[in-house]
């Protein structure tokens, strides 16, 4: 699989970065600090927005620039029907791309991970062959980085189309950061799809500890009601344990 191959240029005074090549969106579409399925939440309700029809790892171009001390502007055009396992340059000859455009606020350039209020807005093209509509819509961020311990945050998208996996989404949580990285968090989650009639709760909690400076161990838990995408089951539990090891 092929995820990223990309060159990176920088402005001298941070004030702009440019990024092209095979490009995960994922690492610049509406992030914010609890967004790493490696190191905080694991389900799509919280280390995504699923109502942005991210498409998969491929040829793209991302940037951002400083618009001032405190707001800033990050955009991306990436191909729609990337696949990694696949790589092409088709994406020149069908010109079906993802596009997306951010505009948000931060304490300063060297808290934007971690200090943001952003509102998104994306469209991908609908495919020539059928298999995808066009989609298209907005998400908002909001988390801030309390005393360096507290991030709370709440994020809401809605989207048109039939490819992005929720047409509606809410979510709000608390991650407690404490000594030596460890890391406490709770998010819940309601969610709307196109073609269902009920809607879906998620509850994710974890506790990310070290057992030394280079091993993380993490347990956490899922609760689903009404899981739209079984919907032969009213509710799921998830249990979890996730290991890190840094080199």
């Amino acid at each position: 699989m092929f995820t990223n191959l990309f060159w990176t240029q920088r402005d001298p005074n941070g004030r702009w970065t440019i990024q092209v090549g095979q490009l995960d969106l994922t690492d610049f579409v509406d992030i914010y600090g609890l967004v790493s399925p490696w190191t905080a939440f694991q389900n799509l309700a919280f280390n995504t927005n699923p109502t942005i029809n991210v498409p998969n790892p491929g040829l793209g171009i991302a940037g951002g620039a400083k618009l001032g001390e405190n707001f800033y502007v990050v955009g991306a055009v990436a191909d729609a029907n990337a696949d990694p396992t696949e790589p092409d340059l088709d994406v020149f000859d069908t010109g079906e791309t993802f596009k997306s455009i951010e505009i948000g606020y931060t304490s300063g350039g060297d808290r934007i991970y971690f200090d943001n209020i952003h509102l998104t807005f994306w469209q991908a093209d609908e495919a020539e062959d059928g298999s995808r509509a066009e989609d298209k819509g907005v998400a908002f961020s909001a988390a801030w980085f309390i005393d360096n311990t507290w991030m709370p945050f709440i994020r809401a998208g809605q989207s048109e189309g039939t490819a992005a996996l929720y047409e509606r989404s809410l979510s709000t949580g608390l991650g407690w950061f404490r000594r030596n990285t460890a890391l406490a968090a709770i998010g819940f989650n309601w969610a709307e799809a196109k073609g269902f009639d009920e809607t879906q709760f998620t509850t994710e909690a974890f506790y990310r500890f070290n057992i030394s400076p280079d091993f993380q161990i993490t347990p956490s838990i899922q609760y689903i009601r009404d899981p739209l995408l079984n919907p032969g089951q009213d509710e799921l539990t998830i249990l979890g344990l996730r290991a890190r090891i840094v080199f």
